[in-house]
């Protein structure tokens, strides 16, 4: 057999002398997870962390379609439901006050139902303000119903023959739903003396790139923060003092806009018939989806696996829905990925940052901190620029702007990079980013807490 030297050792990593004249400089460095992500990971040698690298990544780049923006806020417009329904409404004798504005005409009939369970129907006869009214019963005597009511506002109308109809239109005037942008930041800096512990790495396009151990666990922070960011951040409120204080407002993270718009859940599911409500939560909000996919905690999927093994009961009373495929060689899987239930698919996924003891895995978080978010699948139809565009329900936006890409700028200063005056090296991470979520109203979160939730 011929003379044959290897260019990768045996450990797997290809191993290159630095070529004659090739400098680490910002255009040839690399992380070794990008490298490993271009290269054949399976080859990459690592240190041993304690507890594991620490990334916790991954669940952006599942749900949220990549997209670029250029300027200071993402924005995008919805259309409420097609029926107007009045809630809490007081009324003495027939002149009833609606908390919020009531759209309402002469001419309109309404359906009214108390809390008691008695139902009426009226005819608007006069509007006082854009807030209280006036309506006829259309039955002998009077009501009859305990205030407060709900009214079902769109229900009929009735005219004369020859009369005039409404003299308003209706008018469905959309929500502006808005995000805005956020600067993230973090820095390395270390002495230039601990900067010629590179690693050189030659990748699977022939080009040489550089890394860096400790640089690679500030990028990896970086990544986690970016994931955290967009998860759970809180814009930064007007009258805060924070923001008096001249510190950037930022975005609206996922939960705080599914919070604002969307379903809201205390405590954890725990039977069928939590799932019974949740299911019957998405046909009410009308949105087509009807498939979902909850990223959860360990608790809340140790719960769910729960749920599912023990529909298959034998004991007495016990609900059995049919045989599950199996065989005498096939080792005992608990798990579950998936249910099929009310005619709503729901996948189980995990997501790692909530059982993480240094972030939402901390004891302090039993009774206030996020087990699940369930998210909706494919796309829905949102109005932008005055046009109906399909759009995926979570979009992740970079800021791009003449020609610079601000999704993951990495500077670096010092011997591998721009020359400064100090025998030091930093290397700077920047990412300009927001998020738009479409269709808030299809999307879950769970809390911990048994209350959290008003």
């Amino acid at each position: 057999m011929a003379f044959n030297l290897p260019l990768n050792n045996g450990s797997g990593v290809a191993i290159v002398d630095v070529p004659g004249g090739t400098l680490a400089t910002n255009e040839n460095f690399t992380t070794l997870y990008d490298y490993a992500n271009q290269n054949s990971p399976e080859l990459v040698k690592e240190l041993y962390y304690t507890n594991g690298k620490g990334k916790l990544t991954g669940f952006l780049g599942a749900v949220g379609q990549k997209k670029t923006y250029a300027a200071d806020t993402v924005q995008h417009m919805e259309i409420g439901r097609l029926h107007n329904k009045l809630r809490a409404v007081t009324f003495l004798g027939n002149v009833f006050t609606s908390p919020t504005p009531h759209n309402l005409r002469v001419g309109m009939v309404v359906e009214m139902a108390d809390a008691l369970g008695v139902k009426k129907q009226a005819t608007v006869s006069a509007i006082t303000s854009t807030t209280v009214f006036t309506a006829l019963n259309n039955g002998t005597g009077a009501y009859g119903l305990t205030s407060p009511v709900n009214i079902v506002a769109d229900f009929s109308n009735t005219f004369k023959p020859g009369a005039d109809p409404f003299d308003k239109g209706r008018i469905w005037n959309p929500s502006a739903r808005i995000n805005y942008t956020h600067i993230l930041g973090e820095t390395y800096e270390a002495s230039n003396s601990k900067m010629t512990q590179k690693t050189w790495l030659q990748t699977s396009s022939g080009a040489v790139k550089w890394a860096n151990e400790e640089i690679e666990r500030t990028s990896m922070l970086f990544d986690n923060l970016h994931e955290n960011t967009h998860i759970f951040f809180t814009r930064l409120t007007d009258a805060s003092a924070a923001a008096a204080a001249g510190f950037a407002q930022g975005m609206k993270g996922i939960i705080q806009q599914i919070e604002q718009y969307g379903n809201v859940a205390n405590d954890y599911i725990n039977t069928k018939a939590d799932l019974d409500v949740l299911t019957y939560r998405m046909k009410q909000q009308n949105t087509g989806c009807r498939e979902y996919t909850m990223h959860a905690n360990h608790d809340q999927l140790v719960r769910l696996q729960q749920i599912c093994a023990t529909q298959n009961a034998s004991f007495v009373n016990g609900t059995h829905w049919g045989t599950f495929s199996n065989d005498k060689d096939m080792a005992l899987k608990l798990d579950f990925k998936s249910i099929y239930l009310n005619g709503i698919t729901i996948h189980f996924s995990s997501l790692d940052i909530l059982d993480e003891p240094t972030m939402y895995g901390d004891t302090n978080y039993a009774g206030s901190g996020v087990n699940y978010i369930l998210l909706p699948s494919g796309k829905t139809d949102i109005m932008r620029d005055g046009n109906t565009v399909s759009t995926p329900y979570i979009s992740i936006y970079h800021r791009k702007l003449e020609g610079e890409d601000r999704e993951r700028k990495v500077q670096i200063f010092g011997i591998a990079g721009t020359p400064q005056k100090g025998d030091k090296t930093s290397v700077h991470f920047l990412s300009e980013t927001t998020n738009e979520i479409a269709g808030a109203n299809a999307f879950f979160v769970g809390n911990k807490g048994a209350a959290r939730y008003a």
